[in-house]
């Protein structure tokens, strides 16, 4: 019984809470080490080039790069490149419900009041825009149906319920 505990004492513990912060947690941990070692053997600069995949068939591809300079202080200087792209817009989290005589669309959108909040509708495309101090999105979603008439819509507690009576 002894051995079985010095030996769980051991093992490295892994971190991950099921949210794949595991990951996340080892990356920075990794890079802590990277500016680490810089610093052991003088170095003020370090690159790293890879790439990545943003489907599983991998079809859509894109470069990505990490630059670290130690700068004035010993202040570490992290660059980001590549073809991933950078932008403050987000996208909200939509479900489309097609039913009977409607489709009902639900949109998160935190952080924002309902007069922030654009909707439009061209042809079967629903376009959502709402913009609030940092906080910025921006959807467009494909209806399952034709639809007519005017857009009803509701928001509270940062969700939006749009109903789009069916042509």
């Amino acid at each position: 019984m002894e051995k079985k505990k010095r030996k769980e004492k051991e093992e490295e513990p892994t971190v991950d809470f099921g949210l794949g912060f595991g990951g996340l947690l080892k990356g920075l941990g990794d890079f802590m080490d990277t500016v680490a070692k810089m610093r052991e053997e003088g170095k003020s600069e370090f690159e790293k080039v890879g790439e990545i995949s943003f489907d599983k068939a991998k079809k859509l591809k894109g470069m990505y790069g990490i630059s670290v300079r130690i700068g004035g202080a010993g202040v570490p200087i992290v660059e980001k490149f590549g073809t991933v792209p950078e932008t403050d817009v987000r996208e909200p989290l939509v479900d489309v419900f097609d039913e009977k005589d409607m489709v009902r669309v639900i949109a998160e959108l935190p952080g924002v009041e309902e007069e922030d909040i654009k909707t439009e509708l061209e042809g079967n495309i629903l376009k959502i825009r709402a913009e609030r101090g940092d906080r910025k999105y921006e959807k467009d979603i494909e209806l399952p149906a034709a639809v007519k008439g005017e857009l009803k819509s509701r928001y509270k507690n940062g969700i939006l319920e749009i109903e789009l009576e069916k042509s």
